[in-house]
């Protein structure tokens, strides 16, 4: 099956190891020498203080941005002109296909993060890491697990004629907070967060849309090898679990890639097309919903089990 039919058909995309693996390690490397993340230091120094007048667990915006992100210190050419993901990328979106944002996701283990910012953000299924992060560090983004979410949650009043795509850069085990990915959940277009979901097992859930439908779907762990790339559509749930046994944080680059300004019918608006659903949302959260009812995922979910 071709990327573009296996977008159309389940909206999440395997590509494999298609990113020259020695400039993966480069970059690492790169990443490393502008920035210890020996776990000590990390937990020491990256956090402000817990008494630190600023600290507010809903502040959005304090992300990277325009002039304070980690990308722009390197050289990413070999990953944005690889000419398989530049034949993909054009075959889905149009040839003049557009970034929109690229930035470094951390994934960090339980053992990095200070303990008071552990026990504030218990039970919260959504954690933006970058409000307790000093200002001089908020040039990548930072999570210690996040529910089942679709990424238009970030753009209102939009349709997802876009796609969220990550490049693993080293290699991703189960115990690295791996991405958990659920294929064809689409299905409904945009759905309010948190998402009305049902986990099963290890491997199944029930996904509704707040309007009496439901569906029965799969979801995969996506651990992979240095140079992995994978792509989903905007209403594709996904989302992490803490990483609780390893003093190793996953690093990887993920993009927003928007479709091109071609008037022709691309493989993206058939896929917008096919939905059974709203397109885009006023409010993509319900703000005064108890988040501590929190989304478990695979390997979390299987721990609780034994308990």
């Amino acid at each position: 099956m071709t990327a573009t039919n296996e977008f159309l058909d389940t909206g999440f995309v395997n590509l494999g190891e298609i990113i020259d693996k020695d400039e993966c390690k480069k970059l690492m490397k790169s990443i490393h020498d502008i920035r210890s993340f020996e776990k000590q230091f990390f937990k020491n120094n990256i956090f402000v203080d817990e008494n630190d007048p600023d600290v507010n667990i809903m502040e959005r915006g304090s992300g990277p941005g325009p002039g304070r992100n980690l990308v722009e210190k390197v050289n990413l050419d070999f990953i944005e002109k690889n000419d398989k993901l530049q034949k993909i990328l054009s075959d889905i979106l149009g040839s003049d296909y557009k970034i929109m944002t690229k930035k470094f996701v951390m994934g960090i283990p339980q053992n990095m993060i200070p303990d008071w910012i552990l026990e504030k953000t218990k039970g919260v299924g959504s954690v933006n890491l970058c409000a307790y992060v000093k200002p001089e560090y908020r040039d990548m983004t930072y999570f210690h697990g996040i529910d089942f979410h679709q990424d238009i949650i970030d753009h209102k009043d939009r349709k997802g004629d876009f796609v969220t795509l990550y490049v693993y850069l080293e290699d991703v085990t189960e115990n690295m907070s791996p991405l958990f990915v659920v294929p064809n959940s689409h299905i409904f277009g945009a759905t309010v967060f948190p998402h009305e979901i049902e986990i099963e097992n290890q491997q199944n859930l029930v996904y509704g849309n707040r309007n009496g439908k439901k569906k029965k779907l799969s979801f995969q762990m996506l651990t992979g090898n240095t140079g992995t790339v994978y792509f989903w559509s905007e209403y594709s749930l996904h989302g992490t679990q803490p990483t609780l046994e390893t003093n190793v944080p996953r690093i990887s680059l993920r993009y927003l890639i928007e479709r091109g300004t071609s008037n022709e019918n691309l493989p993206i608006d058939t896929f917008l097309e096919n939905i059974d659903g709203q397109l885009e949302l006023k409010n993509t959260r319900i703000e005064s919903l108890d988040s501590g009812k929190s989304v478990k995922t695979g390997n979390q979910l299987a721990e609780e089990q034994k308990k």
